[in-house]
């Protein structure tokens, strides 16, 4: 093909990946990967990028793509908290204006397949959409529907239930989570070679889950990396063929927020109970008292079978025999406990006699609310809100294990989202240092910690990754020390600057 004079710019979105993981990525093949060959590390090349807090998919790729702070897209995480202390489910809202969204009015050409949180397909009739996770795809018309089709791409493969149960083992999850990497990657592909756009943008999500249900296993290598092999891939292929085919063009890789191995996790509610802040109805503590094993050994089971040498035993078996296995070691170990674990919710406190609660966050950056006037049952007035929030911050920041620091950092909510009429803002937002994420769910009165679950295997961190090949010299990228939101601005601009 000869060379055509049109901008180009494509996006390889890449959920959850961090800079530390690319970089042994690399290092495992000597270089010779797309993340190294096509845009370096460095300076120039792969860095980090901030994310929103907390560093979560539902807040930070709508800051992407509308370049809005949570408090204006308004969506904090995947839900958001009411004043009768219900959490309701928030997907990304079109009308915030997506960057496709916007050039698509200036006349420019898009393909976004799969945009994470974007679950309606744009309405704009230069967008060619296949809508993204956590809802099954939907498509805006034939031929994108087409070419996902041609790939047998049908997004992320829905095994999460599966491989909770221990249904479904970590090799058999990696091998479907990469087998869907490529079919989105020849569906990405096969665009690129045969349609004419200005924006190209794919986003990898297969990376986020199976980092979640590994990284703290010593073959977890095994089970992320050959997705990371796809994408690198890819990455190579399109930069041949992009560079090899037009003059002005830009390709750019970024994750919403990067992932850590986690050794412990931190119950924060437990904690607020302990220290006087907190109260579950009587009723909740009766049954927690009388039922301490209750649903607990099905978790001491899980353990036993997924953690420990047993694994092996169970991977070999036929996967028809998981559910038997798994019934077995039940009726064995009926009696078994998980440290006297029971799962709370919102409307398991007494709210009356509750003066903070942590809720909807439940990673390594966690939510606490004062419970005052926004909600329906309020304990603290506003002249001792203040009072009380410091106070909470002052105690969080002196919890020790093993005589290392628990919490990284609290951060007012006030000052992060500001005045904001999307939804009641948390009070206090809550990091946790690195190997440990904060559960807001698991309540325990002898212990504020608990082995993380398979499914917290691995967890968010603050950080994801940012980098852009880029041949047109007019155009301008966001350097070191980026937050997600500055790139839209970018984007943008690499297409104003022609419009």
């Amino acid at each position: 093909m000869a060379h055509i004079k049109s901008r180009k710019l494509i996006i390889i979105g890449i959920d959850s990946a961090p800079l530390w993981l690319l970089k042994k990525f690399s290092a495992k093949r000597s270089g010779k990967d797309g993340f190294s060959e096509v845009f370096g590390f460095g300076k120039r090349g792969v860095m980090d990028l901030e994310s929103t807090l907390p560093p979560m998919t539902g807040a930070a790729w709508p800051s992407f793509y509308t370049g809005l702070q949570p408090s204006r897209h308004g969506s904090m995480d995947f839900f958001v908290l009411d004043r009768h202390y219900t959490k309701q489910l928030v997907y990304f809202d079109n009308s915030k204006g997506a960057f496709w969204d916007i050039l698509g009015r200036k006349g420019f050409a898009s393909f976004i397949i799969t945009p994470p949180m974007a679950v309606s397909p744009s309405s704009e009739k230069n967008v060619q959409m296949m809508s993204g996770w956590p809802l099954a795809p939907r498509f805006n018309s034939k031929k994108i529907e087409k070419y996902a089709k041609e790939s047998s791409f049908a997004g992320e493969p829905e095994i999460e239930k599966e491989l909770k149960e221990g249904r479904v083992t970590l090799e058999e999850a990696s091998a479907q989570y990469t087998a869907s990497a490529k079919a989105r990657a020849e569906m990405t592909m096969e665009i690129a070679k045969h349609e004419d756009f200005d924006l190209l943008f794919s986003c990898f999500t297969e990376t986020d889950r199976m980092q979640h249900y590994s990284l703290n296993n010593r073959r977890w290598e095994d089970y992320v990396m050959p997705i990371y092999s796809v994408i690198s891939d890819v990455i190579r292929e399109m930069y041949k063929y992009i560079s090899g085919n037009y003059d002005d063009f830009a390709i750019m890789i970024v994750s919403d927020h990067g992932a850590q191995p986690i050794q412990s996790k931190f119950l924060i509610n437990s904690w607020l109970i302990r220290e006087g802040y907190a109260n579950l109805k009587k009723s909740v503590e009766e049954q927690y008292n009388s039922q301490k094993s209750g649903p607990n050994a099905r978790y001491a089971i899980r353990e036993l079978l997924m953690k420990s040498k047993m694994r092996k035993v169970y991977d070999k078996m036929p996967r028809k025999m998981h559910n038997a296995a798994y019934k077995v070691a039940g009726s064995l170990l009926s009696g078994a406990s998980a440290g006297s674990y029971t799962r709370i919710h919102d409307f398991d406190f007494d709210m009356g006699r509750t003066k903070a609660f942590a809720s909807v966050s439940n990673g390594p950056v966690s939510m606490i609310w004062i419970n005052d006037s926004r909600f329906d049952t309020p304990s603290v007035a506003s002249s001792s809100k203040r009072k009380v929030k410091y106070e909470i911050k002052g105690r969080l920041m002196k919890i020790k294990s093993t005589g290392k620091s628990v919490i990284a950092n609290v951060i007012d909510g006030e000052t992060y989202y500001g005045k904001n009429p999307a939804f009641i803002a948390p009070d206090l937002l809550i990091e946790a240092n690195r190997g440990y994420t904060i559960d807001v769910f698991n309540y325990s009165s002898s212990s504020f910690y608990m082995k993380p679950e398979i499914s917290r295997s691995g967890d968010h961190q603050r950080h994801g990754i940012f980098a852009v090949k880029n041949s047109a010299t007019d155009a301008r990228w966001p350097d070191k020390g980026a937050r997600i939101g500055d790139i839209n601005e970018y984007i943008l601009r690499f297409f104003g600057s022609r419009g």
